[in-house]
């Protein structure tokens, strides 16, 4: 008896850990209430940003990323000092650089891809001392 109750357990377990699924979506900026599907954003991926960029220069967040014509990257980021004059942004493929030129401190803005291709984050510092940038980037 006390096999048999094993035996029937241990099935119960297996067909329960088959048949469960696994998901997760990240929304931003969602409204409460009734949602149509253009008021929703999905982040595919979530990473964290934490570099220091040199006076009068440039750091490339590694690694690229693909990415389809009219997604979306959102950048939520804070730097000090807060008066100097920083660009956040994609380049892509062929070298363009898709930038927010940011002077308070804070960013809060989403870059639309405007074709097909492999993008890399890119923060370029153009004050006269180095910048320490801190915060989220979801795409």
């Amino acid at each position: 008896m006390r096999k048999f109750l094993c035996m029937v357990l241990t099935g119960a377990m297996i067909i329960g850990c088959l048949c469960t699924s696994a998901g997760a979506t990240d929304e931003l900026g969602a409204k409460t209430g009734e949602l149509e599907a253009t008021e929703t954003i999905t982040a595919r991926a979530t990473g964290n940003l934490d570099c220091t960029v040199k006076a009068n220069s440039n750091v490339s967040v590694k690694p690229a990323f693909s990415m389809a014509a009219g997604e979306t990257v959102r950048i939520r980021a804070n730097y000090s000092p807060e008066n100097a004059s920083v660009d956040l942004g994609l380049v892509d493929s062929d070298g363009v650089y898709h930038y927010v030129n940011v002077t308070t401190g804070s960013i809060d803005k989403t870059i639309e891809v405007p074709e097909n291709g492999s993008y890399t984050l890119m923060i370029r510092n153009k004050s006269s001392k180095s910048v320490v940038v801190t915060g989220i980037v979801g795409y």
